[in-house]
């Protein structure tokens, strides 16, 4: 059994027996005053000094008692002490009030089995043998006195016929009686309440299983569900995938037959418009397409001019498509330097980030992992831009880019944080998902984060994001050093 249960237990154990003396001491207060209201002659006085010196050292007790407890569990071996000293002195004191009520003829002899089986509760059997033993003695010793006459013998005379005390057969078969008893007492009790000891051990040790298997569930359901959520955006990714080839397909064929279609047009009314001009002279009502011809004239080329941004924003969107496609095709067998991934991405969005305050801070011992230089590039980009989108114009905006390495070297993390105005927890759901996007009055895809998601998943990587509204956003990219095989 583990010695730390059997220590606690004794702790517990002291508690309850101070509890226990003081019922005892209320029922000695009931039982003296109940003697003196039917006359019997006993030397009260003694018994309720007996009394209080049971009260005096059992407070004692529980002043220690509950110091300890503040200050945690004692030392088992000072817990060992105390726990013989109680029931010793209980012993001394149980035989000290049975000597000024009759001693050997007082019929509540047999009170010592009550210590006896409250110390087998608290003690190992040979302790409580070596205590039953003492308190034998003491009867013993306290029965020849008073047949000596060394000490005087107190008689209740209202229940003892003829007295025993100076009876050497009598004495002999009260101690024999008690001594016998004693010890079948302990030997008894000892096992029974070891085994009920055994099992409540047994009980903490499957509770405390129990709840070291709930923990480990509740750990691994979280770690399910977290799995699930990525499989299910990962069959949205591949999904709109094969959705996205199929439309950009179909959409790019057209696209380039309206774009050259809108040069050939561009240049035909190059041509035109002088003609027309000449023909305006003489006829300066002349309409085009219910338009007055002046009107006509000074619109037209920004309506084609639109037109043609309008065909190229398609064939960007058509682009993002194709990419979005692509995303799960590559080599991912290169020696990935990340901090010159970041430095060339910086690079690239300059443009686009120059207005904020740009701080990288890369860890110079970063590790090489394994993985695709581009796709991490173009991580890094989308990630930027979205950054630089939500901070705006405001003139203190800072974008934080990181680099570091796990204490183990087990993988390397890229960290893009702003101070922008953060997500609120409904956005941050589906920040991954794709055509999910904010910014719709600006011609935003919602692509850009669904590619990113799908290129760290083929890097065998996960993402950490932590935003609040009104202090910004923080995206952490994982990469592990070495992708495992399949």
């Amino acid at each position: 059994m583990n010695r730390l249960f059997i220590e606690e237990e004794l702790f517990e154990r002291l508690g309850w027996i101070i509890r226990i003396r003081w019922a005892f001491l209320a029922g000695l207060i009931l039982a003296v005053l109940t003697s003196r209201a039917i006359h019997i002659d006993l030397p009260y006085s003694k018994i309720l000094s007996v009394g209080a010196i049971i009260l005096a050292y059992n407070t004692a007790l529980f002043i220690h008692h509950v110091l300890a407890v503040r200050r945690g569990t004692p030392d088992p071996r000072i817990a060992q002490v105390e726990a013989n000293f109680q029931i010793c002195a209980d012993y001394v004191s149980l035989t000290a009030l049975l000597h000024f009520s009759g001693g050997v003829e007082n019929p509540f002899v047999f009170l010592y089995l009550l210590h006896v089986i409250v110390g087998s509760i608290i003690l190992r059997r040979p302790q409580v043998l070596a205590d039953g033993l003492f308190a034998f003695l003491l009867f013993l010793t306290v029965a020849i006195l008073e047949y000596n006459r060394t000490i005087p013998h107190y008689t209740i005379k209202e229940l003892v016929g003829s007295p025993g005390y100076h009876n050497v057969w009598y004495i002999l078969f009260v101690s024999t009686t008690l001594l016998v008893t004693l010890i079948c007492t302990i030997y008894l009790s000892s096992p029974i309440v070891q085994s009920l000891r055994t099992r409540e051990y047994e009980l903490i040790q499957a509770r405390s299983m129990l709840q070291k298997k709930s923990r480990d569930l509740e750990i691994a359901n979280r770690e399910l569900r977290e799995k699930q959520q990525q499989l299910v955006q990962s069959e949205k990714l591949a999904s709109l995938g094969r959705i996205s080839a199929g439309m950009a397909h179909e959409i790019n064929n057209p696209i380039q037959f309206i774009q050259g279609n809108m040069r050939v047009l561009s240049e035909a009314m190059e041509s035109i418009l002088p003609i027309l001009d000449r023909y305006v002279k003489d006829d300066s009502g002349f309409r085009i397409a219910r338009l007055e011809y002046p009107f006509f004239r000074q619109h037209i080329g920004t309506l084609i001019k639109d037109m043609a941004n309008g065909t190229v924003r398609i064939a960007d969107i058509v682009r993002d498509l194709k990419k979005f496609a692509r995303a799960e095709e590559g080599n991912f067998d290169e020696a990935v330097d990340v901090n010159e991934a970041v430095r060339s991405s910086l690079r690239l969005v300059h443009n686009k980030i120059k207005r904020h305050n740009v701080i990288p801070v890369l860890d110079p011992d970063l590790p090489k992992i394994k993985g695709n230089t581009n796709k991490i590039e173009q991580v890094m980009v989308a990630n930027l831009i979205n950054a630089a989108e939500a901070l705006g114009e405001r003139q203190d905006g800072i974008i934080k880019v990181e680099t570091a390495a796990d204490p183990a070297g087990a993988s390397v993390s890229i960290c893009i944080s702003d101070n922008g105005p953060g997500m609120s927890d409904d956005v941050k759901k589906k920040l991954f998902d794709p055509f999910f996007t904010t910014k719709q009055r600006t011609g935003g895809m919602g692509l850009g984060l669904s590619v990113a998601y799908g290129i760290i998943k083929d890097h065998q990587g996960w993402v950490d994001v932590d935003t609040r509204l009104g202090e910004g956003t923080s995206l952490r990219y994982h990469f592990p050093v070495v992708r495992s095989e399949g």
